[in-house]
């Protein structure tokens, strides 16, 4: 069973415009970036970054880290490819799903709108 591990090293929050409330209708707009930082025959460790920005601008958000998946060849291999092109791979969805927690408290305190927690998930 892979048994992925993420580690958020990095986060920079920023609200964008004094307009902004928690109670706002927006939509985020997310880049994403993995790369791999080591591999041995049993793991992989990955950096990420995934900057979420709102709109219309109110807010950004910048949390980036490491991703270490655990596990045979083939399952690694699972977790980092996606099923189709329209669904992202099983780690991105991990580790969205493991700094939510840490963009709606930095959302909650910048009192702007919170990303939605299946942002990944809306198109598939």
């Amino acid at each position: 069973m892979l048994d992925i591990t993420v580690l958020i090293e990095d986060v920079d929050a920023a609200r964008l415009s004094d307009k902004a409330t928690e109670n706002v209708t927006s939509n985020y707009s997310l880049n994403v970036s993995l790369a791999e930082r080591e591999r041995t025959s049993d793991h992989l460790v990955l950096s990420y970054s995934l900057e979420l920005t709102s709109q219309p601008q109110m807010a950004r958000f910048k949390v980036s880290g490491s991703a270490t998946l655990k596990g045979t060849r083939d399952e690694i291999k699972e977790g980092i490819t996606a099923s189709d092109d329209n669904k992202p791979p099983a780690v991105l969805l991990t580790i969205y799903e493991r700094i939510y927690s840490t963009l709606y408290v930095l959302a909650g305190a910048l009192r702007v709108p919170h990303p939605m927690p299946n942002l990944l998930r809306k198109s598939s």
